[in-house]
């Protein structure tokens, strides 16, 4: 099925499972950078994976996305300037963390990591990365990067799982069907928007 042709009322369990989740999982495989996109909790989800990824030596590097101002515990400050106190209290030195202070949306994510990958390797030199946010967000997120990276870059998802959208919870709650049928659509307006190639699931 294209998912161009998939309406909301057709956003079965089923379907949602084949477009946010399958044939998303981790390869285990090694990088030039860990990216890690930002949101309001990406100190509790997806940090730890990406410190996790790092530690493992799979990258000698993290770049930390998210230029959106949040209220945070600490005070009012950009999501990845509250995922870099984050890395740094985990143990990862600052030499080895890149900060993209400036995306406001995960298109942006992407499109300005481009730019500090380039400032900080060279594009040409970058052959993979891993891509690290939460499980229901990687579809669109790694659909953008793939379309928006060049070919040459191969990008490898590292899935953050959280409370209530993981792959085998999130048609249990309130919450996770909200948030999991959404993303749902949100993937389906970024194919008919053209802001992703369309695809089959």
């Amino acid at each position: 099925m294209l998912v161009s042709k998939i309406k909301e009322e057709d956003l079965t369990p089923e379907i949602v499972d084949r477009l946010l989740f399958q044939d998303l999982e981790d390869t285990g495989e090694s990088a030039d950078c860990i990216i890690v996109l930002g949101s309001v909790k990406a100190t509790k989800y997806r940090v730890p994976v990406a410190v996790d990824a790092y530690k493992a030596g799979r990258a000698r590097k993290i770049m930390l996305c998210g230029g959106a101002l949040r209220d945070f515990s600490v005070g009012k400050c950009s999501e990845a300037e509250h995922m870099y106190k984050a890395v740094l209290e985990l143990g990862i030195s600052e030499e080895n963390v890149i900060l993209e202070n400036s995306s406001q949306n995960t298109v942006e994510n992407i499109l300005f990591a481009l730019v500090e990958l380039q400032r900080t390797f060279w594009l040409n030199r970058v052959r993979r990365v891993l891509l690290v946010t939460t499980a229901y967000h990687m579809r669109r997120s790694l659909a953008i990067a793939r379309y928006l990276f060049p070919t040459h870059i191969a990008i490898i998802p590292c899935p953050a799982n959280d409370n209530n959208t993981r792959r085998d919870n999130w048609m249990n709650t309130a919450v996770g069907v909200e948030r999991a049928k959404g993303e749902a659509m949100n993937i389906i307006r970024c194919v008919i928007n053209g802001v992703i190639p369309d695809f089959e699931i």
